[in-house]
């Protein structure tokens, strides 16, 4: 059949998601294109264009969330927008059913996964597929080439009688199984020119449980991991497709299991390749030199510390997994080090004060800046009922409905006062290295 698969992101990351979906798609032996809409400078007239020029029978919709947040100026602390991404979604929606009337339009995504009747209610659309599309879209794509009852996948949603139905996801453990990512079907030199690596992921799963954090229950509490040498043989495909380039592993955390990002480094220095590689999720958990050292050692040339709190009643809250000596053993390591990191901090969940704050700032500021800066979110994204904080956001009263969570909401610590809250964002804004998102400006209370 012949597949265009669509990603709707414009926010700054790769099109890793729809790279996969594409390349299972053409494993398993269908003619597929893609179009991308973070290059589109009119994305109807552009979309139409391919479409005619393809004729899908199938287009495959790739939604990487609902909403988002961006800059618009990072000389200011208050300068961060929330983006909706829905209206571009329903742009090439209303292009697909004009320019292709014919044919199937399936949804997917992350944002897909955390609103599926929602997403199919707003666009007016019948089906969508949540869960491992890697495996159940080339099923979707069989049965409905083969008159297969598509109703039945794993994971899928649909509408029947006036409402919606959903199907269980399944969790497969046969990773190594894959298509290869289809970044050969991307314009990655461009993506390159603005500073944005192609990215693989090496495992699915979740074992922390972050109260913040939805991906536990998405994808499981069991890690299931690839091999390291399908992941090498990953690398070493985008590498052949699309020339050399620097990669990055978009697992949220790439050191979880730690031995599992150990051995991946050592089959990349064991195969001999010039490989460059980075990652924007690195827990500080077995941070120590000879780690770090590993990393350099496989060509890693860039990490993100997810710190997010150094208080160690923040840390209980939000099942954080560490302890504040594990982050400071983590931040001797990579400071000590000639490999280039950054650091996230994350304020305002349940239970942060002005005193937690000031404990995680104690542990931050007795070391230098990173030099790859620091990230400073205050406020948490509410963007699914599957964070284990939804509770204590409904109890706030920053949480009214439910329905609210498609529309964007962000919780801040009642315990967190304005005018505290606003000194608090200027200083940290007025940092050398610094950059602030504020979700929220303050508590509702």
């Amino acid at each position: 059949m012949r597949v265009l698969i669509i990603s709707t992101n414009t926010l700054f990351a790769s099109p890793a998601g729809p790279a996969y979906v594409a390349g299972a798609a053409l494993q398993d032996g269908h003619d597929v294109d893609v179009f991308d809409c973070y290059f589109a400078q009119d994305i109807d007239k552009e979309l139409a264009a391919k479409i005619t020029r393809f004729q899908p029978e199938v287009c495959g919709i790739s939604i990487r969330l609902v909403n988002g947040k961006v800059v618009t100026d990072y000389d200011a602390p208050w300068a961060i927008q929330r983006f909706d991404v829905r209206p571009t979604v329903r742009e090439v929606a209303d292009c697909i059913r004009r320019t292709a009337p014919n044919a199937k339009i399936i949804l997917g995504g992350p944002g897909f996964n955390y609103y599926g009747p929602n997403w199919l209610e707003y666009l007016d659309l019948d089906y969508g597929l949540r869960g491992e599309a890697d495996f159940t879209f080339p099923q979707y794509l069989d049965m409905l080439a083969n008159g297969g009852d598509i109703y039945i996948i794993a994971g899928c949603v649909y509408r029947k009688n006036g409402g919606w139905r959903e199907v269980e996801r399944h969790y497969r453990d046969d990773l190594d199984s894959t298509g290869f990512p289809a970044y050969q079907l991307f314009d990655l030199d461009r993506y390159q020119a603005v500073g944005i690596a192609p990215a693989i992921s090496t495992k699915r799963g979740c074992a922390m449980g972050c109260t913040f954090c939805p991906y536990a229950r998405l994808e499981g509490t069991r890690y299931r991991v690839k091999s390291p040498k399908r992941v090498v043989d990953e690398i070493e495909y985008v590498y052949a497709a699309c020339g050399p380039r620097t990669l990055s592993f978009c697992d949220n955390s790439f050191n979880i299991p730690l031995k599992h990002g150990k051995a991946i480094c050592r089959e990349i220095i064991e195969r001999g390749n010039e490989i460059t590689w980075s990652t924007g999720a690195l827990k500080p958990i077995g941070i120590n030199p000879t780690f770090v050292n590993l990393m350099l050692e496989s060509g890693c040339q860039y990490v993100n510390l997810a710190v997010e709190s150094a208080s160690p009643t923040m840390l209980g809250n939000m099942h954080r997994g560490y302890s504040v000596r594990q982050i400071r053993e983590a931040m001797t390591s990579l400071s000590n080090s000639d490999l280039p990191f950054g650091m996230s901090i994350m304020l305002g969940a349940p239970g942060e004060s002005p005193e937690t704050v000031a404990e995680t700032f104690a542990v931050v500021d007795s070391f230098p800046t990173p030099p790859g800066g620091v990230w400073v979110s205050i406020g948490i994204n509410m963007w699914t009922e599957y964070q284990q904080i939804i509770d204590v956001v409904r109890e706030s009263g920053q949480l009214t409905h439910d329905a609210q969570l498609f529309d964007g909401v962000d919780y801040l610590s009642p315990e967190l006062p304005k005018d505290y809250m606003e000194d608090l964002i200027n200083n940290l804004a007025a940092r050398d290295g610094y950059t602030v998102q504020v979700n929220k400006a303050h508590a509702t209370a």
